[in-house]
């Protein structure tokens, strides 16, 4: 985190033992209420603060522009606080400041205390947490909560830090902050409801977020959702079956792949079993955007048998897709990658994590482009590869890679794109499941089955009131702690927890049929136990 080397100056409100003050960013500056133009009223339903003209260069000039604040109390001892502010440029973001705390150790999202580092502590959704939620635990045992009512689920970052000028020197402040939808960038923004409390009990002041989400953004839990076909809630068991490398190193081709699954089919019902295929369409992530069986592995005959196959025995096979990458240097890119790129607010080109594929150590990955799923371009022609392979080969699942990568792209939403993505191909294929790889509250309503791992990402048991899980590829398979095709390499064998949102997994690299038989029976006779 960075801060500015001066005293911003920026006003101090004192509502109800609260000591707030309030920003407003632009496409180029920032800005502050002009103290001499505030006026605070105690109305009926509780405070207004209005403001007609705003500070700029920490108080020294004067701008067009003004804000108001509508602040009522809550029930939990604390305020409600909706912003609308003006402003000479297009306004990205608002930003509330919580000021004059004492020392805090804000959780995570499973309710670990972390302490405030010299230079602050920053949290980003929803790449980062899941929820816009945080709670910040106090040395006396209460617990300040801070939520966004946000049904459009728009980018919000929360973080505490000592002061380090002004009077208030030394003490803690928190900062709420939200990003309007790029798209939408004007000069006046209408903000979401904040909502502060002083002494919260974490469980509960995240369960009154969920119910704004089941009120106001289409959550539906589990049992009442309707994108659910019937055969997957029968669903016990998960084969990860990985194909090839991004190095072109063949792990399981598709003719092994049948092989494992005839022999877990033989130990339980097929019909409770997804066979999961990372690497099924030849070099791992270089071959995305041009979606096809791999000669190498079978080709189209050896795909069909595979199909075939697994259908005969009830197994329902799930290809993986790339739901926001192509290879850049495919023969095809240019006819829906350059209008498709995912950019940042003020476009720049998103370049992702950028794995080391070639084990060069540069994490060079010039060819692997990123982009947008409601980019029309790259949409429809996502669209068109996977409704084409599914009316040739009759899988009963798609896996969408990466659909937690998130940003304010200027011209088309991501979620948004995903909703519409998903609904395109379920279109007329009601049985049709369609799952992605990990998840933030926005994407609940749009996936009801998610990749997962509890080695990377905290998992709380709540999001299992919404959706299922399964094994993440880039946990270790039981043989040798192979991650497959996962860019890692290894990681230690350990089973998923034993808890109802969970579905057993089983991953399987060259060897591990034959090397961990015994572990594979035992994960097998836990997933029968379930029914």
């Amino acid at each position: 985190m960075q801060f500015y080397s001066f005293d911003a100056r920026d006003p101090i409100f004192e509502i109800d033992g609260w000591k707030l003050s309030l920003q407003v960013i632009t496409l180029e500056n920032i800005y502050s209420p002009a103290p001499e133009s505030v006026t605070l009223t105690r109305e009926p339903e509780g405070w207004r603060l209005r403001c007609d003209r705003l500070a700029w260069a920490g108080g020294q000039e004067r701008a067009a522009g003004g804000l108001t604040a509508a602040v009522t109390d809550n029930d939990a001892g604390g305020l409600r606080i909706t912003l609308n502010a003006s402003a000479p440029e297009p306004i990205t973001s608002v930003k509330l400041l919580i000021r004059d705390l004492p020392p805090v150790q804000p959780l995570t999202m499973l309710d670990q205390p972390r302490d405030v580092p010299t230079d602050g502590l920053l949290d980003r959704y929803p790449n980062g947490i899941r929820l816009p939620v945080w709670l910040a635990a106090r040395s006396d045992g209460g617990v300040y909560g801070f939520r966004c009512e946000d049904a459009q689920h728009r980018a919000k970052r929360f973080c505490a830090y000592a002061e380090r000028m002004g009077p208030l020197t030394g003490r803690i402040a928190i900062e709420c902050i939200h990003d309007e939808d790029a798209r939408h960038f004007d000069t006046t923004i209408h903000a979401p409801t904040w909502v502060l409390a002083r002494d919260v009990e974490p469980d509960a002041f995240r369960a009154a977020q969920l119910a704004f989400n089941e009120a106001q953004a289409g959550f539906v839990p589990w049992e009442g959702r309707t994108d659910v076909p019937g055969w997957a809630r029968d669903l016990r068991l998960v084969l990860t079956l990985h194909g090839m490398h991004w190095s072109g190193f063949i792990f399981n081709d598709y003719a092994a792949m049948l092989d494992i699954i005839r022999y877990v089919a033989g130990q339980i019902d097929g019909r409770k079993v997804l066979a999961y295929l990372p690497g099924w369409e030849g070099r791992y992530y270089w071959q995305y955007g041009d979606f096809r069986p791999e000669p190498r592995l079978g080709g189209e005959e050896g795909f069909v048998r595979l199909c075939d196959g697994a259908r005969a025995l009830g197994v329902h096979l799930m290809p993986m897709f790339g739901g926001n990458c192509a290879n850049a240097w495919m023969p095809h890119f240019h006819t829906f990658g350059p209008s498709s790129y995912m950019k940042s607010a003020t476009r720049n080109v998103f370049l992702g994590n950028q794995p080391d594929w070639n084990l060069s150590r540069a994490h060079d990955t010039g060819w692997q482009a990123w982009l947008n799923p409601g980019a029309p371009a790259w949409q429809t022609e996502l669209t068109r590869q996977i409704t084409r392979l599914m009316e040739r080969y009759g899988f009963d699942a798609v896996f969408l890679d990466t659909v937690e990568v998130w940003s304010n792209d200027p011209d088309f939403n991501i979620r948004e794109g995903y909703r519409q993505l998903v609904d395109r191909l379920r279109a007329g294929r009601p049985d049709l499941l369609v799952t992605g790889e990990d998840w933030y509250d926005g994407l609940l309503p749009i996936f009801p089955i998610f990749q997962q791992t509890s080695k990377w990402r905290q998992v709380p048991a709540w999001v299992g009131r919404y959706a299922r899980l399964m094994g993440h590829i880039c946990d270790g398979e039981p043989s040798r702690g192979s991650t497959g095709v996962f860019e890692s390499g290894y990681a230690p064998y350990e089973r998923l927890p034993d808890e109802p949102h969970y579905l057993p997994t089983l991953a399987f690299v060259d060897g591990t049929l034959d090397a961990a038989r015994g572990e594979i029976d035992a994960v097998i006779a836990l997933a029968k136990q379930r029914g």
